[in-house]
C-alpha cells in the first residue's frame, strides 16, 4: 500500500515526448514530430487543431502540464485546401454530428463535426480537408444529424465556404493564402 507521503509525490502522468504521425498515403504512417519540430520534453496534455493564422494550413496548441502552453505555426504544408464552417438550422446550430464527405476521382476523405473531443483543449468546428494538387473538389457531400443530405459538385479550393443546412449552396467568407 502506497503512503500517503508517496501519493503526493506521485504522479501518473506520462511525460511522454510529442507525437506527430504523418499519412503517406499508402495506409502507413510514419513518426515525424522531431523532423517538424513538434518534439518537445513538456508534458503535453490537451491539443487545439485549427487554421490559427487563417493561411489554408493547421496549426496546433498544445498545453502542458506544469509548463507554458505551445503554439506551432504550420510552416510546411503545401497544395490546396477547403475549410467548411457548417450551419444547422433543423439540426443543431453548431452542426456536432454531421458527416461531411469530400472526393477528387479515387481519393475521398471523411469527417464529422465534433465538440468536446479532447483533454484540456478543444479544436475549432470549421471542418478542414487537406487537398493537396486538387484545385477543385469534384464532391462534397453532408448529411446533416437531422437526416438531410446536400451535394455539392465542382468547389473551387483554397477557400472557406459557410453552407447553411436549409440552403442550397453555401457562401465564401474567406480565400486564398
Amino acid at each position: 500500500m502506497f503512503s500517503d507521503e508517496f501519493i503526493r509525490d506521485f504522479s501518473w502522468n506520462g511525460n511522454e515526448r510529442n507525437r506527430l504521425l504523418v499519412n503517406m498515403g499508402n495506409g502507413s504512417f510514419v513518426e515525424a514530430a522531431a523532423a517538424y519540430g513538434l518534439d518537445s520534453l513538456r508534458d503535453g496534455r490537451g491539443l487545439a487543431v485549427s487554421d490559427f493564422d487563417a493561411d489554408g494550413d493547421l496549426d496546433f496548441f498544445v498545453s502542458n502540464y506544469n509548463s507554458p502552453a505551445q503554439f506551432f505555426v504550420n510552416k510546411v504544408a503545401r497544395g490546396h485546401w477547403l475549410r467548411l464552417r457548417l450551419r444547422g438550422r433543423e439540426s443543431n446550430r453548431d452542426a456536432v454530428g454531421a458527416i461531411l464527405r469530400i472526393r477528387n476521382g479515387s481519393h475521398r476523405q471523411m469527417r464529422v463535426v465534433t465538440a468536446g473531443g479532447g483533454y484540456a483543449s478543444q479544436s475549432s468546428r470549421v471542418i478542414h480537408f487537406g487537398l493537396g494538387e486538387y484545385a477543385t473538389v469534384e464532391e462534397i457531400e453532408i448529411v446533416w444529424p437531422s437526416g438531410r443530405k446536400q451535394v455539392f459538385s465542382s468547389v473551387a479550393a483554397d477557400q472557406v465556404l459557410e453552407i447553411d443546412e436549409l440552403e442550397g449552396q453555401g457562401t465564401v467568407v474567406g480565400n486564398g493564402k
